[in-house]
């Protein structure tokens, strides 16, 4: 056991993979796949240079149909012809001894139809996303719907044939997963809306498929884990509680871990303002004997090592860490000797710190970027 920092003991999860420590890279889209969703060599590069010292290295949300990709340049793992190309993604990870994680997903009625050739986007319910212009879905079929968790195994399939260690389910930022949970986004009056056992049953059913391929094509230590928005504002909506009853359905059919989905790790509840309490100080108190068998991955404003510390002291059992990976590809190694930093990019050092173009031109980079050349002025990206 490391005696000097908690954060670099390793864990054992549930399935009995190692990680090596408790750090791991959030998954953060890039917008850097080509247009047709296959990966590009920036994009193999970007990951290699942050994989090495973290435990763990979650690939941004894949696409699992051709309907499903809620951002330009998102890549894909809807096709066969998609599996060299993340071959690439998990092969760069691994080779600096990081663990490759692929995070699948659906984008629903999240989905512009300019991203899908013009189309109409998918959802539990023909009713729109509650923003402005949002287009209204076409609602599947209960055929559609069986079709499509099978396109999810097809995905863990094909994300096992591309070498990763494991795959997120994307069931968090109302993408389709969680729409399908969601009273809001799910009104359907079949076996898949209705009750909230019945909201469960899609979730649960792409779990299960998951396991299925698992068990056919993987070793055991492959890893599944689920991702999750705790909460949604909107009314009807997914309350805390409501997470927390298909938490432990989902730890039930078998997890090796569970990411919250939240942009501060000691985040209180939006619904209920008057109370103060962090919700993974809720989770803790509320969950069961076998959803506390699963370790949790707490996420948001992780910058300097005492960040990550303190997650661990609240209870977390990892650290995801997101734009500090991108402003600084050797994150855990200066975190570990103690540097003491600030979450700024130089605007000369993109192809340095293999940031891809299309991410440099994104809001999540673009608000990082400083000109360090003379006044330290905001250097606005493609200005």
């Amino acid at each position: 056991m490391n005696t000097l920092t908690p954060i670099l003991n390793p864990l054992t999860l549930p399935n009995g993979a190692v990680l090596k420590n408790r750090l791991v890279m959030a998954p953060m889209t890039t917008c850097t796949g080509f247009y047709d969703g296959t990966v590009t060599s920036e994009l193999v590069e970007y990951y290699r240079e942050r994989a090495g010292s973290l435990g763990a290295v979650i690939v941004e949300c894949c696409f699992i149909d051709p309907k499903g990709p809620a951002f330009p340049g998102a890549i894909g793992i809807d096709s066969d012809n998609k599996i060299a190309g993340l071959a690439r993604i998990a092969s760069a990870i691994k080779s600096k001894g990081s663990q490759a994680i692929l995070q699948i997903y659906h984008g629903g009625r999240m989905v512009e139809p300019e991203l899908i050739g013009g189309r109409t986007p998918v959802a539990p319910s023909a009713i729109a996303a509650p923003r402005e212009g949002a287009t209204t879905p076409q609602a599947l079929t209960g055929e559609e719907v069986e079709v499509m968790i099978t396109k999810f195994g097809d995905a863990v399939n094909r994300a096992i044939k591309a070498g990763f260690d494991g795959v997120e389910l994307h069931g968090a930022n109302t993408y389709l997963i969680q729409q399908f949970y969601s009273p809001n986004s799910n009104q359907r009056d079949d076996q898949w809306g209705g009750s909230r056992d019945n909201r469960t049953r899609f979730p649960l059913a792409v779990l299960d498929i998951t396991h299925k391929m698992v068990e056919r094509f993987a070793d055991d230590t492959f890893i599944i884990g689920y991702r999750f928005s705790p909460e949604e504002l909107e009314v009807p909506g997914i309350r805390f509680d409501d997470t927390m009853y298909l938490l432990e359905k989902l730890a039930g059919r078998g997890l090796d871990y569970v990411h919250f989905s939240v942009g501060q790790l000691l985040r209180p509840s939006i619904v209920d303002t008057l109370d103060p309490t962090p919700l993974i100080t809720k989770f803790r108190a509320m969950r069961s004997e076998t959803l506390a068998k699963v370790p949790v991955i707490g996420v948001g404003g992780v910058v300097n090592k005492a960040d990550a510390e303190s997650a661990l002291e609240h209870g977390f059992d990892l650290v995801a860490i997101g734009k500090a990976c991108i402003a600084y590809p050797d994150w855990a190694d200066r975190i570990i000797r103690n540097d003491r930093l600030e979450l700024f990019i130089d605007s000369n050092r993109r192809e340095a710190l293999k940031i891809p173009e299309p991410l440099w031109r994104f809001s999540l980079v673009d608000a990082m970027i400083r000109d360090m050349s003379a006044t330290g002025r905001k250097y606005k990206a493609g200005v």
